[in-house]
């Protein structure tokens, strides 16, 4: 009798698989003509391929409704070597709660404030040849830096948070890393976590270029208040500015154009908000600009892109700087695969496409092959 009931109860799950697999089937046709079919993993997932009807994005949100009520998501790709769209059907659900944790957010960036005012600090006065600064330098020098610091830090991380929230992503709030080590500046930056898939490259691309560009918007001015309470060095100007930097500095200060600049607290911050903003927009991998490409050229001219980055980078590192070499080896630990849409085949829209051209010129306007 009890394998009776067992055979029954595959039966009627065999059934039910079958019942999803044509009404999935059913949903896909509405919106692909067909061409093949396959069912992978005891059907849950399912792979059609064929050309679409309608526009991807159409395509995608009436796949997205009809899938979900039957347990399903649907992932838009091309089929490599050919021109044909494909859809996948894989069992699931898009919801990815992330668990909040306010203490550590704010305990960390309580550690950081503090190992930023010290080390910071420490590292300020040694450039105005305070070698052994007391506790009256070390504050003097170490609030203004920190607060420039972290504010260009915090911003842009919370440029990657709104625009997280605004297509609906799990994103946790700025988990801040500091560094308590002498010769730093007190900090390794600061993350945000994301939970859930990325619907399409706009999300995509929104997120990736919201943190850059929130950044810049912080940096560029505290720069310009710190050039404006700099004084002029002796010695000539160095090789390591970028044009905006000299953009800047013509704009503000055009008498520094021949000369070196003493790097006041601020200045110091802001100049490595703008180093660090350039370094994330490399187009590599987890970097920003890694995100930002993918979503602007599509997998293959990305990939592309960032294998020859990789090379510059370590034709850099030898020429000309070795800070280079130790981008390289991070891009490298740090993967250089990148997370996919859900939704692969919707491409940029006009908007975003005249962001992505505004922002690459801003990107070679930071770059500069000596940052530091």
């Amino acid at each position: 009798m009890a394998d009776l009931l067992e055979s029954a109860d595959t039966q009627s799950i065999n059934l039910s698989t079958r019942n999803e697999a044509l009404m999935l089937r059913a949903y896909t046709a509405e919106v692909l003509n067909i061409e093949e079919a396959d069912t992978q993993h005891a059907g849950t997932m399912l792979t059609f391929v064929g050309r679409l009807r309608v526009s991807a994005e159409e395509a995608f949100a009436r796949l997205k409704h009809h899938f979900a009520g039957l347990g399903y998501v649907p992932l838009l790709r091309e089929e490599e070597g050919s021109h044909r769209d494909v859809v996948v059907a894989v069992k699931g659900r898009l919801e990815a709660p992330l668990r909040q944790r306010p203490i550590v957010h704010i305990a960390l960036l309580l550690a950081t404030i503090a190992s930023t005012v010290l080390f910071g600090g420490l590292f300020a006065s040694a450039l105005s040849a305070n070698f052994r600064p007391t506790l009256g330098d070390l504050l003097a020098n170490g609030v203004p830096f920190s607060l420039t610091l972290l504010s260009i830090l915090g911003v842009h991380e919370l440029g990657h948070y709104i625009q997280a929230r605004r297509h609906n992503l799990p994103v946790s709030l700025p988990y801040f890393i500091p560094l308590p080590l002498p010769g730093t500046l007190g900090t390794l930056g600061a993350f945000i976590q994301m939970r859930g898939a990325v619907e399409n490259k706009r999300a995509l691309f929104d997120v990736g270029i919201g943190g850059p560009l929130a950044g810049l918007a912080v940096a560029i001015p505290l720069f310009v208040v710190g050039l404006l309470q700099s004084e002029l060095a002796s010695s000539p100007a160095p090789n390591n500015r970028s044009w905006l930097m000299i953009a800047l500095i013509a704009l503000f200060r055009p008498e520094a154009l021949d000369y070196g600049i003493l790097l006041n607290p601020v200045l110091l911050a802001a100049r490595f908000g703008l180093v660090i903003t350039a370094i994330n927009l490399l187009p590599i991998g987890q970097l920003d600009g890694g995100h930002i490409a993918y979503a602007a050229l599509g997998r293959r001219w990305a990939t592309l892109l960032g294998y020859l980055t990789l090379g510059a980078l370590l034709v850099l590192g030898v020429t000309t700087s070795s800070i280079w070499l130790t981008w390289l080896l991070f891009a490298l630990f740090s993967g250089l695969q990148r997370p996919q849409p859900l939704d692969e085949l919707t491409p940029l829209d006009k908007r975003r496409s005249l962001v992505f051209i505004a922002t690459t010129l801003l990107f070679f306007s930071l770059f500069t092959a000596r940052p530091l």
